[in-house]
């Protein structure tokens, strides 16, 4: 994932294991040291990620743009983004809320106007990277491009967890 590192502190669940046990995609926090946090979904198998990488390296961001756009409605687009802000919103505390209102409403209004991966929802179709989009789609159990998604992910785990997890 680019090098990324992933502080697991802001995990606070397993939204869905593959058939080994393994966590495949893991629910995360919508904020991250008082900053919104935009991976409501991290995808945490390492199978799925290399198969990720892979398409995104041949293209497979634009693909899945150009497929949503001739095939999905923007407004279809838009009400899976609105799930995801609502989602975000509601994994706030009560304290966390009642905090962001009075003194971060910046904040709040990010979480709240801000759809998968953080991308502000507007009438252009936009995606961050497929990583974001299968661990979305594994998670929810739908997605605008289910589609796309299956042809591509006929197979969401591997045969041999040895092969990809430590």
């Amino acid at each position: 994932m680019r090098g990324r590192i992933f502080d697991p502190t802001i995990a606070i669940g397993i939204a869905k294991y593959c058939k080994w046990g393994k966590p495949q995609v893991l629910l995360c926090a919508p904020l991250y040291r008082m900053k919104p946090f935009p991976t409501t979904f991290w995808l945490s198998c390492p199978f799925l990620a290399m198969r990720c990488s892979k398409l995104e390296a041949s293209g497979g961001v634009r693909e899945l743009e150009e497929f949503l756009k001739k095939r999905k409605s923007k407004w279809e687009w838009h009400a899976f983004n609105v799930k995801h802000a609502i989602l975000r919103v509601s994994l706030l505390s009560l304290g966390e809320r009642k905090f962001l209102q009075k003194a971060r409403k910046n904040v709040l209004d990010k979480l709240r106007l801000s759809g998968i991966g953080g991308i502000a929802y507007r009438d252009v179709i936009s995606i961050k990277c497929l990583h974001l989009q299968v661990a979305s789609w594994i998670a929810l159990r739908e997605h605008p491009a289910d589609d796309w998604l299956k042809a591509r992910f006929a197979a969401i785990e591997c045969e041999n967890p040895g092969s990809f997890c430590q």
